[in-house]
């Protein structure tokens, strides 16, 4: 007997991954963003808006040098893969 699953079962993994990435790629932007202002005050510039910064070199530097931790999102995908699901997956598939 084939059981239907809800789609938060079917596609967990996909969900915590996509959650996990909006929520440190907001974090690191608004740190960032901190930082980058309270470097420009210590040279005696001028402040600036959020969404200035998100268009600048600093975030984008700053966001592709932490996509380079290949190996923690590794380690984290399989320890992920071994209780959630996600639909299609040949991790999922019994």
């Amino acid at each position: 007997m084939k059981t239907k699953h809800n789609f938060f079962y079917r596609n967990g993994l996909t969900l915590v991954f996509l959650s996990l990435f909006l929520l440190t790629l907001t974090a690191q932007a608004l740190t960032g963003w901190k930082e980058h202002n309270a470097e420009l005050m210590e040279d005696r510039g001028q402040e600036i808006g959020l969404g200035t910064y998100l268009q600048s070199g600093h975030f984008i530097s700053a966001t592709f040098e932490n996509f380079e931790s290949e190996f923690l999102q590794m380690a984290l995908y399989v320890l992920l893969t071994v209780s959630l699901r996600q639909l299609g997956s040949a991790e999922s598939k019994k």
